[in-house]
């Protein structure tokens, strides 16, 4: 084809223009008079290389601007703007790999290109496409085909890129994540620095979206890490929690599922003396005769209805001994318990083996110890002991200690019969490392019924209004003349400890129970 050149030629005092087609400069003649006509160069008309460079340069930085170089720019436009959105940041070139010289006449051509998709994480997705080329009213297009933009792309499809999200997470027992400030801040820390990098690692992919379908061309599965659920039940901790708060002394709450022995929920107020539940070691009271109740009904020493001596004082050994302001010559000792005799006690303990108490309460989880992930536990402890110091014990004062932890689960081995296995984070189960089977059945039957007696007509009885519910109260000396005060108890398969510091009675500690289950 050949280049087109202006003439600027003046006739009687005017400008006229004319293209001439292959004449680089000329004389024309105009009447009488030659007029010498200097040429000016057309602008070349652009090949199809060039127009299908330039739409590539332009396909995803400017779309719109790119589809004015083909022969359909309002489908162009839209298409390349998607996938411009669906690859976000990604980064496209596009090389032309072939030429096109077409003949002067020819309509069509077809011309080849190499496609590399640069994507955020440095990864490359590279194909080819080919650009089919048509003249247009004299000017060469790029004839439009989603095609152009990947060859498997069809109408109304694009690309996309998209992270593949590692899912591991650390979960509560409603299944969302565990969230800071939902427990105990140095337990939930505990908890994660055990669970360490549960996340895992992210992927990618990258492939063709069509209405709500996903055709993944390219990509890296995610290692989807781990997901570990938490066992605290995010109600029963918010309602303890509550509980604890609503004191001035310090206090805490330990609830386990008795049937799975999963921790349900653990609490603390901010008045609770350098401890927390798990590991905070006080005198149980009188909470302790669960324990030489289930211990003197197993050496045969007394049954549930057995007739026994309460006196309102009496001197055991070289101690001597007063109940809370009452007395009975003779009451079952079902009933002896319900009231909290310590005088009935003191002097069933006294008549038991050394090392009887400490063997059954090891049986409940008291003085056991178990390797828990996600946080350091102490049940407590009941070392053997005889005479003066057996009495004491017996009741819960002595050198007897517990946590309010190492009390629920004497609770929970109470409602459930089997030997707990306390549990906080599901697929990471505890390590017994001093356990004992359970009591016998004959032992846990009566004292379930016992437990009741305390709510419905004993120490408890002001919670008496709180259905299924079960326990025991307990006042322990603390020294310097206070006393905390506990109870210790179930409501059909959740089993939880209470204790207050520095209640005087156990008073408080059935005011937080209520708060707690109501």
């Amino acid at each position: 084809m050949e280049p087109k050149t202006r003439r600027w030629i003046l006739i009687s005092g005017a400008l006229a223009t004319t293209a001439i087609v292959g004449v680089a400069g000329a004389l024309l003649w105009s009447g009488s008079r030659t007029v010498v006509v200097a040429d000016e160069p057309a602008k070349p008309a652009e090949t199809p290389s060039q127009i299908a460079s330039s739409f590539l340069t332009r396909a995803f930085s400017g779309p719109a601007s790119a589809a004015v170089f083909t022969d359909a720019p309002a489908v162009a436009a839209p298409a390349l703007e998607a996938t411009k959105a669906g690859m976000g940041t990604s980064v496209y070139q596009a090389t032309l790999t072939t030429s096109a010289t077409p003949s002067a006449d020819a309509t069509t051509a077809e011309l080849a290109a190499s496609v590399v998709w640069r994507m955020p994480n440095a990864n490359p997705l590279a194909y080819d496409i080919k650009i089919s080329m048509k003249r247009v009213d004299g000017t060469w297009k790029v004839h439009w085909t989603p095609a152009l933009i990947h060859p498997q792309l069809t109408e109304g499809a694009s690309l996309t890129y998209r992270q593949t999200l590692a899912d591991g997470a650390l979960l509560g027992r409603d299944g969302k994540p565990l969230v800071q400030g939902t427990i105990p801040d140095g337990l939930y820390k505990s908890i994660v620095s055990t669970a360490g990098d549960v996340k895992g690692t992210d992927g990618w992919e990258v492939g063709i979206t069509a209405g709500g379908a996903f055709t993944r061309l390219h990509g890296k599965d995610a290692d989807m890490g781990e997901k570990i659920t938490v066992t605290i039940d995010p109600t029963r901790q918010a309602a303890a929690q509550a509980a604890v708060d609503a004191l001035p002394q310090g206090a805490a709450i330990v609830a386990i599922e008795a049937s799975t022995s999963e921790i349900l929920a653990v609490a603390q107020n901010r008045s609770l003396n350098g401890t927390n539940p798990f590991i905070g070691r006080y005198a149980p009271g009188s909470t302790m005769k669960i324990v030489t109740a289930a211990a003197a009904m197993n050496a045969g020493l007394v049954q549930s209805g057995t007739a026994v001596p309460c006196p309102a004082k009496a001197t055991i050994g070289t101690r001597t001994i007063t109940n809370a302001g009452f007395g009975h010559d003779s009451v079952p000792f079902h009933t002896a318990f319900a009231l909290s005799c310590n005088t009935t006690f003191g002097d069933l303990g006294s008549k038991l083996d050394a090392n009887a108490l400490p063997a059954m309460a090891k049986r409940f989880g008291l003085g056991a110890d178990w390797t828990i992930p996600g946080a350091d536990t102490n049940t407590g402890k009941v070392p053997p002991a005889t005479g003066d110091q057996q009495v004491e014990n017996s009741f819960g004062q002595g050198n007897v200690i517990a946590s309010p932890f190492g009390m629920a689960l004497v609770a929970a081995t109470v409602v459930s019969g089997k030997t707990p296995a306390p549990t906080l984070m599901r697929g990471k189960p505890s390590e017994p490392n001093d356990v004992a089977a359970p009591p016998p059945a004959a032992v846990l039957q009566p004292l379930r019924a016992m437990m009741r007696e305390v709510v419905t007509s004993g120490t408890a009885k002001q919670l008496a209004g709180i259905p299924g519910l079960a326990g025991k109260t307990g006042t322990a000396e603390a020294g310097g003349g206070t006393a905390h005060g506990w109870f210790v108890g179930y409501q059909n398969n959740v089993a939880f400890a209470v204790v207050v510091e520095n209640a005087g009675s156990s008073a408080s500690a059935l005011d937080a129970t209520a708060t707690f289950l109501k």
